[in-house]
């Protein structure tokens, strides 16, 4: 059989090792690792293929007939629903030969296989028989056409013998054969997938693969990574920083170094802001600094992704926002070995395994003295007049919560939230919205954290705990393959709340959360009267707002912000454990990916300290840890007096094992 070219490269292993260099490493046999900062994975049931393994992303294949059935690839592990991919090469099969190029991984819990499919020869691999056709949407410059078909008793990462669906998104038109190249958003592809229903689970590994069945052909191709970009303003260089900055507020114009070393000097690190990779870097033997010098603003977080043997990351610390930051002083480290697992320690430097360390967000102030970059800059805390942060002008915290969203008004919301420094915010995010606007997740992250509030919002009082549960569980997923931690928060829709629902939420990980003042702003209130409610918060309370078509909302952001400073009062985050507002770093969780950490709420007795709000020495109502006001006026169950939800003594009682009752100061 004769073979197309690869570029330069010759078939033969042996001339494509040489031209990559006395390292190239050849594989013939099944097998995975890491290469050159890069996850690989090779399989095959029978035959002659081969794969070599080159320079960072790059690595070529070759095979003849007389091979069943082969894949392999370089990219990822751990993947993510985030990553934008670009890739380049030859792919040298034709429209005879049964192959596809394609961007594959794959999921646990659920067990998902998925493909994006650039290019394929005699065989669309998404035609499947059984499988169920979910529709076709746009993404960069091509159709793609969206199938699930099912797999039983067959191959997978977890055994040979998995039940299990397969996701397809097929380009059309696909693209050639020879030289080949393109970008693949694969947030796009997730996203749409969920607004189907089409879940993924907990990412394992994904990677720019090439497949061959009883066909022949070569592949010499180069993947690298990319991000979803978090607004329609670009990361931008040191270099032009200040073109943006007026018109960009609460960047983080400063950047990050990231000071860190590897034990083997080939360890590679990723620099996640906001949800998104903004940078990447293969560490040497010696402590250096890493800089990033764009305006990515949110969580920060240093992800170690190429852990083997004799690999483990040092990370000093990082600067950001003016300050120094520790990696020990960080409680945050799913990378470090402890208690017998990985993730199972906390404040270290030394990351063992693959994980990240969480260390806040670019507008925290830690050390209680930030001046951050130039002194021009609105987020963070420059000159002692931004609401946000740990600014020493803040003698309490509140928490600013927004529902429903995300739709067409979060990137104006977004935007004012930024001009007015009104960060960190809450959101409680309706699944079906998220599954529909995908990409206004990262925008949401850049001013705060993303949080449930049902997948329809639907009266859920008297549902089963299954159908609670199925409805926060999907919510639940598809932010996260949105590219969001999965949230410790759940909101529930019209702030109704039974014991059945209470048992949902423990159950799917979350902590119900209301809120102590109605702004009304979906009962058409005016700006003033939305502003007047914001008055009425106290250090540890929350606000209820609204993402949506209330423009009095967006109308009143900036006298909030306003207001808040000329009470002493400052934006917080919400504290899984309490239910009450703290400082962005502050609370019993750090603010760096607090929503990735454990997330079973904690239930208090009525004898133990919970989440109060203030009702001036009166019994209240300890459910399920959180205290609310008694009502005076309602009959029975839950009431609404005072701009407050209230729970009735008969009901308070009534928790049950595990829940609260009246208590008074």
């Amino acid at each position: 059989m004769k073979f197309p070219t690869i570029g330069k490269c010759a078939l033969t292993a042996l001339i494509c090792t040489a031209a990559f260099g006395v390292n190239a490493q050849t594989l013939s046999s099944n097998g995975t690792g890491t290469n050159n900062g890069f996850y690989y994975t090779f399989w095959k049931d029978s035959g002659n293929a081969t794969m070599t393994l080159g320079a960072g992303g790059r690595y070529t294949s070759q095979w003849t007939n007389n091979t069943n059935n082969w894949v392999g690839g370089k990219g990822w592990n751990p993947g993510t629903s985030s990553r934008v991919v670009s890739y380049s090469g030859n792919y040298g099969v034709s429209n005879s030969q049964n192959s596809y190029l394609a961007f594959y991984g794959w999921t646990k819990s659920p067990l998902i296989e998925y493909y994006v499919i650039e290019s394929y020869g005699s065989y669309n691999p998404a035609s499947c028989s059984g499988g169920t056709d979910y529709g076709s949407f746009q993404s960069d410059g091509a159709t793609y056409n969206v199938r699930r078909c099912q797999r039983v008793n067959q191959p997978s990462i977890e055994g040979n013998s998995s039940t299990f669906y397969q996701y397809f998104s097929v380009r059309n038109p696909k693209k050639g054969f020879g030289n080949i190249s393109g970008t693949i958003t694969f947030a796009n592809h997730a996203s749409f997938w969920a607004s189907k229903g089409l879940n993924l689970g907990n990412h394992d590994y994904q990677v720019l693969a090439t497949e061959g069945y009883q066909s022949s052909g070569t592949s010499d191709i180069t993947v690298s990574s990319g991000t979803t970009p978090t607004s329609s303003t670009p990361n931008v260089s040191s270099a032009t920083v200040s073109s943006v900055r007026s018109s960009t507020p609460n960047t983080n114009t400063g950047g990050i170094v990231v000071r860190a070393r590897g034990v083997a000097g080939s360890e590679h690190i990723n620099l996640n802001v906001g949800g998104a990779t903004v940078a990447s870097w293969t560490l040497t033997t010696s402590l250096q600094n890493y800089t990033y010098s764009g305006t990515a603003s949110g969580d920060i977080q240093v992800q170690y992704d190429n852990d083997a043997t004799g690999r483990d990351v040092i990370v000093d610390y990082i600067q950001v926002n003016g300050e120094t930051r520790q990696a020990e002083d960080m409680d945050y480290n799913t990378g470090v070995y402890g208690n017998g697992s990985c993730g199972g320690g906390s404040n270290s430097e030394t990351m063992h395994c693959n994980g990240v360390i969480g260390f806040g967000y670019t507008y925290d102030c830690f050390s209680g003295n930030c001046n951050g970059s130039g002194g021009t800059s609105s987020n963070g805390n420059t000159g002692g007049t931004s609401s946000s942060g740990n600014n020493n002008n803040c003698s309490g915290y509140v928490g600013i919560t927004f529902d429903d969203g995300p739709n067409s008004n979060t990137t104006a919301l977004v935007n004012l939230l930024k001009q007015h420094s009104l960060t960190p915010v809450t959101w409680f995010n309706q699944g079906n919205n998220v599954g529909n606007n995908a990409s206004l997740i990262a925008l949401e992250r850049s001013v705060g954290e993303v949080h449930n509030h049902s997948f329809t919002h639907s009266h859920m009082t008297s549902w089963t705990l299954a159908q609670v549960l199925d409805e926060l569980t999907r919510t639940n997923q598809a932010i996260q393959n949105a590219g969001a931690p999965k949230p410790t928060l759940f909101r529930p829709p019209y702030g109704e709340v039974n014991s059945t629902i209470q048992q949902a939420a423990q159950q799917a990980g979350l902590r119900v959360v209301t809120w102590d003042v109605d702004s009304q702003d979906w009962n058409n209130a005016s700006a003033s009267a939305i502003v007047n409610a914001v008055n009425q918060l106290q250090n540890g309370q929350v606000i209820l707002m609204h993402d949506g078509s209330y423009t009095n909302t967006n109308a009143a952001i900036a006298q909030i912000a306003s207001t808040l400073r000329n009470k002493g009062l400052c934006p917080g985050r919400i504290d899984p454990n309490t239910g009450r507002a703290v400082a962005p770093n502050g609370g019993t969780t750090t603010s760096a990916s607090s929503s990735s950490r454990s997330s079973t709420p904690v239930v208090v007795s009525s004898s133990r300290a919970s989440s109060s709000v203030s009702n001036n020495g009166a019994c209240q109502c300890n459910w399920w840890g959180t205290r609310y006001p008694i009502c005076t006026a309602t009959a029975s169950g839950w009431g609404w007096e005072n701009n407050k939800s209230c729970i009735t003594t008969s009901t308070c009682n009534s928790q049950g094992t595990g829940g609260g009752g009246v208590v008074c100061s």
